[in-house]
């Protein structure tokens, strides 16, 4: 039975070549023609070794090459295949040359290559809710289904940026998933949570280009929690509610203030790793590490109030069951147009979940409701959607129709 590869190791051995690949292309290396002619002796030997005295045209490495001019003339020899002799002592070999380049450790390179798939999300709680390394068995299940509601909430968000909804929306809920509990890690105890990436097929270094919806999902929780403490030391939800398009909603600032107080309410440290194979516009401050306390749990719920009484009126089309009618004028009478006539009709919404939508509407298209809820049928109909207080109306309908 095949062994699935860890992803998590610190060691230099059993990088999957497949992740080595993307980060190559991440960094910057290009598959080049072969040529020996600026490789080192070494390497030269060792690219011969994987020819393996093969006499046809088809070789089983490939020669990748760095286009920085400092790095002019360094050729790296990967392989392409697994089964091939030597496979594992080629593969270290071009990490240590990888490890010289970059001036970092083969082992952090080696982790480097691990996680190229995925971004990352840690969080640590404070020494006092530890001991001899562990944390009470509650702690951690508040907050695995904090952190997984609240990566469901952000995701809903992302698919559609309003500043609340009623319902987490499927794809939202199939990426929160998705996502990976990574190892623990010590130091005031640690959580990891790896976001899955798809690989970049066509990468470009000039510029931003959009990373895919996983990535935008994790962007938009740095931008939630840089947000939320930058509130918390303004003393200002206002600081919440105005980045709301790019950063949390009230869901997730409900969900936030819940989290913290249910794993660590005195401080709960975040910190994210994005990886390098997507362009990132998160900036490098919106990176480091956020702390967030007691503070932030205030700031965030006041910013949760704010941000759901403050919807704007947004153009939706409405379809759906006429479930009530309401008038003083004679509903047949299509000349009395002084008598309100007001319908209301249940929505399934992706967004807002099933909600009720009251709208008025001139006596032609009333009567065409009355029929349509006669006969069970749907009715679908266009305009202005707000909500006062407990109720959604839709102002200036348009297009009424029973399809």
């Amino acid at each position: 039975m095949a062994i699935a590869p860890d992803f998590r190791r610190q060691d230099v051995g059993g990088i999957p070549l497949e992740m080595l690949r993307r980060y190559l292309v991440a960094r910057h290396w290009n598959v080049a023609q072969q040529s020996f002619a600026a490789q080192s002796t070494a390497e030269t030997a060792a690219a011969r070794a994987l020819l393996g005295g093969r006499s046809t045209p088809r070789r089983n490495f490939d020669v990748y090459l760095q286009p920085a001019d400092t790095l002019d003339g360094v050729e790296l020899v990967v392989p392409n295949d697994a089964s091939a002799p030597g496979y594992q002592l080629e593969i270290e070999r071009a990490v240590r040359i990888l490890a010289e380049v970059e001036e970092r450790t083969p082992a952090e390179v080696a982790a480097s290559i691990r996680a190229i798939g995925f971004d990352v999300i840690r969080s640590r709680i404070p020494d006092g809710a530890v001991l001899d390394d562990t944390i009470r068995l509650e702690v951690a299940r508040n907050y695995v289904l904090g952190i997984r509601q609240l990566l469901a909430a952000t995701a809903t968000t992302e698919l559609h940026p309003e500043p609340f909804f009623l319902r987490v929306r499927k794809e939202a809920s199939e990426y929160a998933d998705r996502c990976r509990f990574g190892h623990t890690f010590k130091g005031s105890f640690g959580f990891t949570i790896e976001s899955p990436l798809e690989p970049n097929l066509e990468p470009t270094f000039d510029g931003i280009q959009r990373g895919p919806f996983e990535r935008r999902v994790v962007e938009r929780f740095a931008k939630g929690i840089a947000a939320v403490c930058q509130a918390a030391t303004k003393d200002d939800p206002a600081w919440i509610v105005e980045s709301a398009k790019a950063g949390f909603g009230a869901n997730a600032c409900e969900l936030l203030a819940a989290m913290i107080e249910e794993t660590s309410y005195t401080a709960l440290t975040f910190e994210f790793s994005l990886s390098p194979e997507w362009v990132t516009e998160l900036p490098p401050e919106d990176q480091t590490p956020f702390v967030v306390g007691p503070r932030h749990v205030e700031i965030s719920r006041a910013a949760a109030k704010a941000l759901r009484t403050r919807a704007a009126p947004r153009d939706e089309t409405v379809f759906g069951r006429v479930v009530k009618l309401a008038t003083q004028a004679d509903p047949s009478d299509l000349l009395d147009v002084m008598g309100e006539r007001e319908i209301a009709v249940l929505w399934s919404s992706e967004s807002l979940g099933d909600i009720t939508v009251r709208l008025s509407l001139d006596p032609e298209a009333y009567l065409l409701a009355v029929e349509a809820h006669a006969t069970g049928r749907p009715i679908r109909v266009s305009g202005s959607l707000e909500q006062r207080g407990r109720q959604w109306l839709l102002s200036s309908p348009t297009g009424f129709a029973v399809p």
